[in-house]
């Protein structure tokens, strides 16, 4: 029930779209079923049968009021039939329309939905996905539901409407000889569903695998410098054969079973018309059935019995739908990060920050990454935080603005506690600049205006200069209006991270978070720019995660992480007075710098 599931959240918007195809589709299905009739009544007049004791609908009688002749009743006939194909082909393509338009429209608000909920889905969670698995989901496996709407869908409720009106008709002529046509239809529903059921598994396996690939093909696409970098090619393209090999072999058990049951199907329904048009004989010769009668309900079987036949087809769409429907409605059924259980607070923020006691592990880990964190930030400090790697320095982090959430212990901004604030209004006002920071593939001007809700070169230009980037943007021919290429690949490192700090700097923040950002300038820009921020944004608290002492050392206050815990606190004087992780950097890098000189 995926399917109608996922269908009926996004047909509500659409619903008279959705009855009038349905009320359509029930029409067009009625003016079909009277053609047999119509066929019959020809067969009716050609023995000289009274047309009244035919089958011809009563209401088409009067038509033969003045049609004294064989030859006028027959014309009347096809004018008819051919008056019936008209209107049935005109409903048909409006029909078409119809279904194909409600398919795009509910497709498309699938994908919309689905994007909004991955951007409010929980950091951890989009940490840990799988970037290929989460494309396929919004792509693939939706159009594959919008193709199933267009097509199986149609199909199915066709063959339904076939089944119930085409049914009713050959019960008003024999109950009898219908009854004896209606005992193969179970047999086609049980074994569809024995196949549908059998394939299942199969289905679902073949999602993961196309997943993979998916996957496979996206990291290489992603990090193709790097290998590139390391003439991986070759790797990566046994990598991906690999891939398709797995998905092609599920692909092959797949086909295999529907050729079984396709063939099986098709002599079924042969046999169900061959038995049926002896049983037509055996009820006009010993039954007194009509001739006429029995051509009807011959014509009537075939209709019947070609849509139950591709039920088992129509099936094997739904099922690998189901699957597609189902790997969809998993991430729309998750819980957003923006509980609405929570507080919503959107106080006035000067940067006063304070963690008591806080303590942070991640689910899939068995040690915690931060260790009963106490720490006393005032407005307007420049805070240096200084560490080995992975000492939980970007966790820390990751609390301020609520990436995540302590496990233990409280955060507070300016003595409220960070948990009552807003996530959107809290990251709004905490400015994060990371290492690798990420560029989309529009204009240097677009990128750095990306946070504006206009473009202002002027604007661009006065960011550009406080972070230190103008003289790079002016160097480049198109200036402001170069492409920067995907992830910035046309960059340098510096480059990026300076047009991702001005990007930053478009929006007034009380709070910058500097996570090892200016790693890859030089100390005298490095230092500029600070100092260009600090008179820019006068009472910001800064927040700057370092490697570097030189970086670090005029900050009003380090602190040293070790193992997830505060191991030292001070100024860059207090620190290198005493034995510690600090010293011991300042040393190697005293020792490195000395020896460069020399």
């Amino acid at each position: 029930m995926k399917t109608f599931k996922l269908f009926g959240r996004f047909v509500k918007k659409h619903w008279l779209l959705f009855v009038i195809t349905v009320l359509m589709i029930i029409f067009l299905n009625y003016i079909r079923s009277i053609v047999p009739k119509l066929t019959g009544v020809i067969v009716a007049i050609v023995g000289n049968n009274p047309i009244e004791e035919s089958e011809l609908p009563t209401f088409f009688l009067p038509l033969f009021a003045n049609a004294d002749t064989m030859q006028a009743r027959l014309i009347i006939i096809g004018c008819l039939i051919a008056s019936i194909a008209l209107v049935r082909e005109v409903i048909n393509v409006f029909s078409d329309v119809n279904i194909y338009r409600l398919s795009e429209l509910v497709g498309c608000d699938a994908q919309i939905a689905y994007f909004e909920k991955v951007q409010n889905l929980p950091y951890t969670y989009l940490n840990h996905a799988k970037t290929g698995d989460l494309i396929q989901r919004s792509t693939q496996d939706i159009n594959r539901f919008k193709r199933f709407i267009s097509g199986s869908l149609l199909d199915l409720f066709t063959s339904f409407c076939k089944v119930v009106i085409y049914g009713t008709m050959m019960m008003l002529i024999s109950v009898e000889f219908s009854l004896y046509v209606f005992i193969i239809i179970p047999v086609y529903f049980l074994s569809s569903y024995f196949y549908f059921k059998t394939q299942s598994s199969h289905f679902s396996q073949l999602e993961d695998k196309e997943a993979i690939m998916t996957t496979v093909l996206q990291e290489n696409l992603t990090g193709i410098r790097v290998v590139k970098a390391f003439a991986n090619e070759n790797y990566e393209t046994d990598k991906f054969n690999k891939s398709i090999d797995d998905m092609s072999s599920v692909w092959k058990k797949i086909t295999t079973r529907m050729g079984v049951f396709w063939g099986v199907s098709d002599f079924t329904t042969y046999l169900q018309l061959l038995v049926v048009f002896v049983l037509s004989i055996v009820f006009i010769t010993q039954k007194g059935m009509a001739f006429d009668q029995a051509v009807i309900l011959f014509l009537y079987t075939e209709q019947i019995a070609w849509p139950c036949k591709n039920l088992g087809r129509e099936l094997a769409e739904w099922g690998k739908t189901s699957i597609c429907c189902a790997r969809v409605l998993e991430v729309l059924d998750m819980e957003d990060e923006y509980n609405k259980d929570e507080k919503h607070l959107k106080p006035q923020i000067e940067g006063n920050i304070r963690f008591e006691n806080v303590s942070f592990k991640f689910e899939d880990a068995t040690i915690p990454t931060l260790k009963n964190i106490n720490l006393d930030i005032k407005q307007g400090e420049t805070i240096a935080i200084i560490g080995k790697t992975g000492s939980g320095k970007s966790t820390f982090v990751n609390l301020l603005n609520r990436l995540i959430d302590p496990t233990e212990g409280n955060i507070y901004i300016d003595d409220i506690n960070i948990k009552d604030i807003d996530k959107k209004y809290i990251r709004a006002h905490v400015g994060l600049i990371l290492q690798e920071p990420f560029l989309y593939s529009k204009t240097i001007e677009e990128n750095i205006n990306i946070a504006l809700p206009y473009d202002d070169r002027n604007k661009a230009k006065e960011l550009a200069r406080m972070a230190s980037v103008d003289d790079d943007i002016d160097s480049f021919a198109l200036n402001y209006d170069t492409m920067v290429g995907e992830r910035g690949v046309t960059l340098s490192g510096g480059q990026k991270q300076r047009i991702s700090i001005a990007r930053m700097l478009a929006t007034k923040k009380e709070i910058l978070v500097f996570d090892d950002s200016l790693s890859a300038l030089d100390s005298e820009t490095d230092l500029k720019i600070r100092t260009t921020l600090k008179e820019k944004e006068g009472s910001c608290t800064m927040i700057i995660i370092t490697h570097r002492i030189q970086t670090a050392k005029d900050a009003n206050k380090i602190i040293v992480f070790e193992d997830g815990k505060i191991s030292d606190v001070g100024t860059h004087k207090e620190l290198i007075s005493r034995e510690g992780l600090y010293k011991t950097i300042y040393d190697i890098q005293n020792q490195f710098n000395e020896s460069e000189v020399l």
